[in-house]
């Protein structure tokens, strides 16, 4: 079972932030309901945890001129989702090694939020 919810919030927020990424992300929704073990290798990839051009790395894109508490809280939830995906990927087994780091840095990046 694919956290549908999780990738379906992110793909909304993608599409304010990175519209190759969100076509991306709609792509691999798709296979999860045709291929979830396809899906979950998607899920698991350099694409979504690697570094820059990398979905996870959307966190730290500059704000495009957006209302700064919007952007803020935008960012944010993005990264409570990719959270919740990070340890559902782990969770699942053989997580890709770039997705603790990543988790690790969004956990500490909302911790330090001052609003």
């Amino acid at each position: 079972m694919t956290p549908r919810n999780t990738l379906q919030r992110l793909h909304n927020i993608l599409q304010n932030r990175s519209v190759e990424g969100a076509q991306w992300l709609e792509r691999v929704m798709a296979l999860c309901d045709q291929d979830e073990p396809a899906c979950h290798r998607e899920l698991n990839s350099k694409r979504m945890w690697g570094g820059a051009g990398s979905i996870a790395n959307e966190a730290l894109a500059d704000n495009p001129g957006r209302e700064a508490w919007l952007w803020q809280a935008e960012t944010r939830e993005f990264r409570e989702l990719m959270i919740e995906l990070g340890e559902y990927i782990k969770a699942r087994g053989n997580a890709s090694p770039d997705i603790s780091s990543w988790l690790l840095a969004f956990s500490n990046w909302n911790q330090s939020d001052v609003y």
